[in-house]
């Protein structure tokens, strides 16, 4: 950090505080989170006789604004405060430090440059002297409160940015919306169907039907929260804290829903064996939004073979949390039970990006399990014999330690009227009747915490057979705090008026959490998703749009905002004083974008690595701000040119984009062709492929193009891509998708006749011929007549595939041709499909 740079930095991190608060010193350093490395500004602060160290995350560096600046972390220096700057180990890690105050340990890193190691001796030095200078008597850290992060719900800088003293008159915006929002709100019912199953996994799911288990009431629920256990309790998974979802059970349950309504998968959060997954009505998913989910691993080594996941979300006014616990195990271990219980409330925050809060900070929460708790009775078969809850109700464990106060306390769970979920021999309704006889018990619960929830249904699922355990669901009505928007409109205007004059001159402005929104390595034919988080701290209405790029000030309204591979949720909208909203932004790189994102990075020379685009922010009467498209792109097969891919000598994964960028610019043919006289290997795989396996299927080639989307594919791209000597990975129809897609992405079409030529010459088989010699590349002419002499196979199979010449010109013609008037192309190839073109096709084959 150079003198002008700190100096500056230190000038926009004073504006953060109060009169009277002092930023004694600063430094610079960063936080490793996930894969990710996060600027942070450590600054010591000095009010009265007492100090505190501040965590600033730096969203631009160096900051310029108040709103580049957001609080992470606030540690009085007290009895308690400790700086840790033993190093151990290599390379990076030679550079942590740590800092504990209270309950907090935070790890730092500093960067290892001869200024910032100065910077970090001083720091340290003055740190240590705040540290002896600290008594009990001196300790008053009231002015702290102002910067506790709930006074940062809704990101709100004014305090911190002394704008204006607190109480001021946002303060009291706030505070009149607050008391006047009965006027604008009310309770509106929501279905919620929770089921939790340890399925103790031992078996294929390919053919489990979870229908039985959430399809069990007449109408459809709003909002399904599947909490499952020991999916997968192999050794590896334990080992490596397996958090990837498994597709497999998301799939099954997807499936099982009521069958009345449609459902989109919200959240998915695993951790090793455990899995929570939320369902909900596509109709309400625009209602949700502050979507996050949080795991805590309490079991061996904090594996996470026990513990807990957890989803929250905000519906319409309602934050609600769900909770999916695997608890320890064995009768005699439920203080064991209890100790996880508590963890997981301890360690279980959720952060959307503004706002972090732990599972009791959320207004409804629905707690779900194998919780594990067993009955305490010597009569194991006594117990066997009357099964009912009733019966043991006081010899329950989680019964007697909720009682005491010492888990759940203030949750509720309804009356339970069924069978002990636990232990059966699997596949039957039968006790467990192994060596160990293990008791039966009610293990799998579920609970809730919160008001205005009303339960319909508590019971179990004896026909699922396939684990030791039964499942269980419970069904609910939960009433969700809903904002009439009109209402709210008309009630906030008249709360505006009482703002004054100062206030409503300023600009209306938006804070952004991040401006580069990175999206990492991205590929084709994959879908990814990153969340913008946009909010009003201001007390005006802001209207916001993304506009077209312009080097001028003249923006056309008709110009792209962003290329036509990223969408944007909310092109446009009104953001009223407090509110927030997530924009998902999604990129997906198609055939017809592969060459464009291709020809974007050989543009720019500045390899795999950078900007992809950047998009204008627009606040009408407020300032632009600009969001950064980071990405990595992985050249494929999709995308290059034909000849491109007859100069490979090696898998595409194995150039640099400099390397690719040169063959794509040898128009000359200086490099020469490596692949098959007949064309790229790429296209002579899946003929090749499809003349063995294809041609007898139905409708190999679909006019619909029904596999068009196929998750197969981006294992085939996969296989083309690294030369892999593994079997195909796809099916024939996949394959004849594939096929299309590499016409389709590639730079220019195949057949390079014009439209005029084409109308001209049409219907002469033998002039075309000429015009396909005269004005097509020989490699072209080569690719299009072995096409076209696999096409005839194809067609000469038509009784078993039913794919006639006129349906195959159909498909083809626009892959191939690119014309906006198909007729003409489709009559073209139907010319070569129906005459012999064995003698003309050797002839092209003989060329160099």
């Amino acid at each position: 950090m150079s003198d002008n740079i700190k100096h500056a930095t230190f000038l926009t991190v004073e504006k953060k505080f109060r009169q009277g608060e002092v930023v004694v010193a600063i430094l610079e350093a960063y936080q490793i989170v996930g894969a990710e490395h996060q600027n942070r500004i450590l600054a010591v602060v000095k009010s009265g006789s007492s100090s505190a160290l501040f965590s600033f995350d730096c969203y631009n560096y160096p900051p310029i604004n108040l709103s580049d600046l957001h609080i992470t972390s606030v540690l009085p220096i007290n009895e308690t405060f400790l700086i840790d700057n033993s190093t151990a180990g290599y390379g990076v890690s030679s550079h942590q430090f740590q800092i504990m105050s209270g309950n907090e340990n935070l790890t730092y890193y500093y960067y290892p440059d001869e200024e910032t190691l100065r910077s970090k001796e001083v720091f340290e030095k003055i740190l240590k002297r705040l540290i002896q200078e600290y008594t009990e008597e001196n300790g008053d850290f009231s002015w702290l409160q102002a910067y506790k992060s709930s006074d940062f719900t809704e990101i709100d800088y004014n305090i911190a940015s002394n704008k204006f003293p607190p109480k001021n008159r946002e303060s009291k915006f706030r505070e009149e919306l607050e008391r006047r929002k009965p006027e604008y709100t009310m309770y509106e019912p929501y279905k919620v169907y929770c089921a939790t199953w340890n399925v103790n996994l031992n078996q294929p799911v390919e053919d489990l039907s979870l229908r039985e288990l959430l399809f069990t009431t007449n109408d459809a629920p709003d909002i399904y929260c599947i909490g499952l256990q020991e999916i997968d309790m192999s050794a590896e998974t334990i080992i490596k804290s397996e958090t990837r979802p498994d597709y497999n059970w998301i799939a099954k349950i997807l499936e099982g829903a009521h069958p009345s309504d449609i459902y989109e998968e919200l959240v998915t959060v695993r951790l090793v064996g455990m899995m929570l997954t939320i369902l909900v009505k596509k109709s309400i998913r625009s209602s949700i939004s502050k979507i996050c989910t949080s795991m805590v691993g309490t079991g061996t080594l904090k594996f996470g073979n026990k513990g807990g996941v957890g989803a929250s979300f905000q519906l319409n006014e309602t934050c609600l949390c769900f909770v999916n616990s695997h608890l320890a195990a064995h009768v005699q271990e439920f203080e064991r039970r209890n100790e996880d219980h508590d963890e997981i409330l301890r360690r279980m925050q959720f952060n959307d990006g503004f706002k972090s809060r732990n599972i009791l900070e959320h207004d409804q929460i629905f707690w779900i399990g194998d919780l594990n708790y067993r009955i305490t009775i010597a009569d194991d078969d006594q117990i066997k014999m009357f099964c009912s809850y009733d019966k043991w109700f006081y010899f329950d464990q989680l019964h007697i330690e909720k009682q005491k106060k010492r888990v759940f306390r203030d949750f509720q769970e309804g009356k339970i009227t069924f069978k002990a979920t636990y232990k059966y021999d699997p596949g039957t309704d039968e006790w467990d009747s192994s060596e160990k006889s293990r008791a039966p018990a009610w293990c799998d619960r579920i609970f809730w915490k919160g008001s205005r929830i009303e339960q319909l249904a508590y019971n179990s699922i004896m026909q699922l057979r396939m684990s030791d355990h039964k499942p269980v669901y419970g069904v609910f009505i939960s009433y969700i705090l809903t904002r009439d928007e009109q209402k709210f409109k008309k009630i906030h205007e008249e709360v505006l008026k009482t703002v004054d004059k100062f206030e409503n001159d300023n600009q209306p402005q938006l804070v952004v959490a991040e401006t580069d929104l990175d999206f990492g390595i991205i590929q084709y034919h994959e879908h990814y998703s990153r969340e913008l988080l946009v909010a009003n701290n201001c007390h005006l209405p802001a209207h916001f749009k993304f506009l077209p790029k312009s080097s001028d000030n003249q923006r056309n309204e008709r110009e792209k905002v962003c290329e036509d591979w990223i969408k944007i949720s909310h092109p446009k909208g009104e953001l009223l004083t407090g509110n927030s909203l997530s924009i998902r932004i999604d990129i997906f790189i198609d055939e017809i974008a592969a060459p464009e994102i291709m020809k974007k990075l050989c543009d720019a020379k500045t390899g795999v690595k950078g900007p992809l685009d950047i998009l204008v922010l627009h606040i009408e009467n407020g300032r632009d701000i600009f969001i950064t498209i980071f990405g990595e792109y992985q050249p494929s097969v999709f995308g290059l040119r034909l000849d491109t891919l007859m100069k490979l000598n090696k898998p595409v994964l194995e150039y640099s984009l400099k390397e690719l960028n040169e063959i794509e610019c040898d128009v000359n043919n200086l490099i020469p062709f490596y692949n098959s006289a007949k064309g790229p290997r790429e296209i002579y795989l899946m003929i090749d492929y499809l003349y063995r396996n294809g041609l007898n299927i139905p409708h190999l080639f679909h006019v619909l193009r029904k596999h068009r989307l196929s998750p197969r594919i981006c294992a085939i791209r996969d296989w083309l891509d690294t030369w892999s000597v593994e079997p195909f990975p796809g099916t024939p129809q996949t394959a004849a998708e594939v096929l299309l897609k590499i016409f389709e992405s590639s730079p220019e079409p195949l057949v390079t006749i014009t439209e005029r030529e084409l109308s001209i010459y049409l219907p002469n088989f033998e002039r075309c011929r000429e015009l396909v010699q005269n004005k097509i590349p020989l490699l072209n002419r080569k690719i299009f007549l072995y096409l076209i002499m696999f096409l005839k196979e194809i067609q000469r199979n038509y009784m078993t595939n039913g794919m006639d010449d006129r349906s195959i010109a159909k498909i083809f013609a626009p892959a191939l041709c690119r014309h906006k008037q198909d007729q003409l192309s489709q009559r073209f190839l139907l010319l070569f499909l129906s005459n012999d073109i064995k003698e003309f096709a050797k002839i092209e084959f003989d060329k160099n």
